[in-house]
C-alpha cells in the first residue's frame, strides 16, 4: 500500500495523503513518503503546483502517530524526532512551484504545522483544527513558533493555551487559512487556485516567495533546539503517556482511531 497516492490534474501534481488510518497520522515512513512526492513535483518539469490533500472522506492529517511517539524516553531519540518533523516541514517550504494545502477533517497538532508551510490554505466549512498538546502533558514549542511567526502572539496564546477546536470559520478569522469551500468543493478549489498561480510569471512568483518563506526557515531552524529540551523534558517525566495509552486503548476497543493522534 503507497501512503501517497500520486496524480495529475494537468500541470497540477495532487499529493493524497493515503495513510491505513483516515485520519493520516505523521508516521515516518509517511513522512518520507511525503518528502519524496514533493521532491519529484518540484524537479519535474511538466509539473507547474502541488496540491496536497488527506483525501475524500479522510483528515488532512490529527498529527504525530501515537504508536510511534509513544515509544519516545525524552533523550537522542527525541533529539532525532524533532530534526525528522523540521525536515518534514522544510520539505514542503523548498519547494519552489506553487504549494496549496487542501484541508478536510481535522488538523491537529503536527497535522496543523504541517499545513502552515504550503503557500495557499483552502479549508472545507466542515475541516477542525486543533492544538492540544498542552492538556495532553506534550510540549508545543514549534507550534508557538509557527503561529507566532504567522498569525501573531495573542492569537497564538488563544490557540496553544486554550487548547480549544478551531472551526473553519473561526479559522479564517484566526488568519490560518487564505479560501473556505464547501467538502465538495474542495479538491476543485485547490487545484483551480494551483492553476491561477502557475500561470504567473515563475521568475518573480519564485524569487517572492523564496523571501517569504525564509522567514520560516529561520523560525523552525531556530526553534529547534529549544524545542528539542521542551520535548525531553516531557518525555523523560513520562507526562504524555497516559494521554497516548487512552487513545491506544480507546482506539483499540473501538476498533478505529482517535481523532487525538499526535501533536508537537
Amino acid at each position: 500500500m503507497s501512503l501517497v497516492i500520486e496524480s495529475n490534474v494537468g500541470s497540477v501534481r495532487v499529493i493524497e495523503l493515503n495513510h491505513q488510518n483516515s485520519k493520516n497520522p505523521f508516521s515516518e515512513d509517511l513522512e518520507n513518503s511525503i518528502k519524496r512526492a514533493l521532491a519529484t513535483a518540484n524537479n519535474d518539469t511538466s509539473i507547474d503546483s502541488i496540491v496536497v490533500t488527506g483525501g475524500a472522506n479522510r483528515s488532512f492529517s490529527a498529527g504525530g502517530d501515537f504508536n510511534e511517539v509513544r515509544q519516545l524516553r525524552g533523550g537522542e531519540d527525541v533529539n532525532n524526532w524533532i530534526d525528522r518533523v523540521t525536515d518534514l516541514y522544510l520539505s514542503v517550504l523548498r519547494v519552489d512551484k506553487p504549494t496549496i494545502a487542501a484541508i478536510d477533517g481535522y488538523a491537529i497538532g503536527m497535522g496543523f504545522q504541517f499545513s502552515m508551510m504550503f503557500d495557499w490554505r483552502i479549508v472545507a466549512s466542515s475541516a477542525e483544527f486543533r492544538m492540544p498538546e498542552l492538556k495532553h502533558g506534550i510540549g508545543c514549542s514549534v507550534g508557538v513558533a509557527i503561529l507566532q511567526h504567522a498569525i501573531g502572539y495573542t492569537a497564538m496564546q488563544e490557540i496553544v493555551f486554550a487548547c480549544e477546536s478551531i472551526s473553519a470559520d473561526r479559522a479564517v478569522r484566526y488568519g490560518i487559512v487564505n479560501q473556505l469551500t464547501s467538502t465538495d468543493c474542495l479538491l476543485v478549489e485547490a487545484i483551480s487556485r494551483a492553476n491561477t498561480f502557475a500561470k504567473y510569471p515563475q521568475v518573480p512568483y519564485r524569487s517572492t516567495k523564496r523571501t517569504i518563506v525564509s522567514s520560516m526557515e529561520k523560525v523552525l531552524l531556530r526553534s529547534a533546539e529549544s524545542s528539542k529540551e521542551v520535548h525531553r523534558a516531557a518525555f523523560s517525566s513520562r507526562s504524555p503517556h497516559p494521554h497516548f495509552d487512552r487513545v491506544l486503548g480507546n482506539s483499540n476497543q473501538n476498533n478505529r482511531a482517535s481523532p487525538l493522534s499526535g501533536h508537537l
